[in-house]
């Protein structure tokens, strides 16, 4: 039955494609982080379904008669510069096998080239908030449905990714806290009753997976990201007075396992093991950043055997934190970290890029939230705010995971670059009727 879905959804999402490319955009997206061809069981499990969708979208955009003008704005420069310092960090990567850091390019062309279809075919509010949902109804739905298995099984399932990048459960948690803010988003654009509270019920069912991933960075970045919503809220007395009574009611029902897992927060440095290998992990790759400042040792270089071994007798002289040395038969490990992934990789310059890529990213939010009193910008505005507390979401949870090459955060930042061209043209078109009428 889900073998005769999927193949019915690709015909569907192909036919709707060539009316409208950005549709196909949208099942290019829900197809990258649901992957759901990991749920079938048949013949639909041979189907690339991803690059059915991605060559559709491609001859529906060729063939469209009606282009929008592409704008290149800041966030194309940016995203465009990392992605050729990433090439620049292959060309010279360090593994032992350089066919591994090749193919590891080629999957974030992959993202790029998402990211370059958004700009192309999405401008209006109606295609951008479909963007939105696909986000929504592939990473949100799937943490929904992992959080009734957990209420059903009174704390015992653990909830993990199904497939793909977000299969870790840390990577999951990251997705779903990203994702929160975006439902919010949704909820406010929505004008049925019944969808607003399905809308909720999905965000509380989201808050529940985040905790049934035992994920204590995906914890510390959900109260870092209900914080900042918080701090955003025209409504702050009454919703510290819901957290005040429900704080207390989710702990005293949490498994104990989970609250023994938080519990181990202000002791993971010294005893933790795997908050140990992370520390380790980032030591070798400010080692590798150290030696190739330029390019890095490209994609993963933590995780390469011959690197790993030869900085592992070195971290122990590289104190910036005190760690037991590396035993000599540890196993490679990734960087479980954007900032120190990104570093081992493309070096301090590939390092600069990517950040200044998010913090682009942030203040072309915060440019549109300024100017969304005027009425002809309100949703963009709104949009922009949710987008806004997804990257801080990402940007704290993000210690704890390596992520730096995620879909959905390039999804996000190509929804923004639109963002911007949209407003600018609304506002082009407000001032241009306001000086004809006078």
């Amino acid at each position: 039955m889900r073998d005769i879905f999927l193949v019915a959804f690709l015909i569907i999402a192909i036919y709707y494609s060539f009316k409208k490319p950005y549709i196909g955009v949208a099942a290019w997206i829900w197809i990258a982080l649901f992957a759901p061809t990991n749920w079938a069981f048949g013949f639909s499990q041979s189907f690339r379904l991803n690059l059915t969708i991605v060559i559709s979208t491609a001859l529906a955009y060729l063939f469209c008669k009606e282009k929008y003008k592409f704008h290149f704005t800041s966030l194309h420069f940016w995203v465009f510069l990392f992605c050729f310092w990433m090439l620049l960090s292959t060309i010279f990567n360090l593994r032992l096998s350089s066919e591994y850091a090749w193919t590891k390019y080629i999957e974030f062309l992959k993202v790029i080239t998402l990211f370059v279809f958004i700009s192309l075919t999405v401008r209006t509010k109606k295609a951008i908030e479909v963007m939105v949902w696909s986000i929504v109804l592939s990473i949100s739905a799937y943490a929904a449905i992992e959080a009734v298995k957990f209420i059903l099984s009174a704390g015992g399932h653990q909830i993990v990714g199904r497939s793909g990048i977000i299969a870790d459960r840390n990577d999951l948690a990251v997705a779903i806290n990203m994702c929160l803010p975006l439902i919010f988003y949704l909820w406010t654009q929505t004008k049925h009753q019944y969808l607003k509270i399905g809308l909720i019920l999905l965000i509380i069912l989201n808050v529940i997976a985040i905790v049934g991933t035992y994920s204590r960075g995906g914890f510390i970045g959900l109260a870092v990201l209900a914080f900042a919503m918080w701090l955003k809220s025209k409504r702050k007395l009454a919703i510290a007075f819901v957290a005040l009574i429900s704080l207390p009611i989710i702990f005293a029902s949490a498994p104990s396992q989970w609250i023994e897992r938080q519990s181990t927060i202000e002791t993971a440095a010294t005893s933790d093991g795997s908050f140990i290998g992370r520390l380790w992990a980032w030591k070798i790759a400010t080692l590798i950043a150290i030696d190739n400042p330029i390019t890095g040792g490209g994609f993963k270089a933590t995780t390469d055997p011959i690197l790993w071994a030869t900085y592992a007798p070195e971290t122990s002289n590289f104190g910036f934190i005190d760690t037991p040395a590396i035993p000599i038969r540890k196993t490679a490990i990734a960087a479980h970290n954007i900032y120190f992934q990104v570093l081992a990789s493309a070096g301090f310059v590939g390092l600069f890029i990517f950040l200044a890529m998010l913090l682009t990213t942030l203040l072309s939010c915060r440019k549109i939230t300024k100017i969304r009193n005027k009425a002809s910008v309100f949703w963009q505005g709104n949009l922009a705010k949710a987008i806004f507390l997804s990257f801080i979401a990402y940007g704290i949870t993000g210690l704890n995971v390596s992520l730096a090459y995620f879909e959905l955060v390039y999804c996000l930042i190509g929804i923004t670059a639109v963002l911007l061209t949209n407003i600018r043209e609304t506002l082009t078109e407000t001032n241009t009727k306001m000086r004809g009428t006078d």
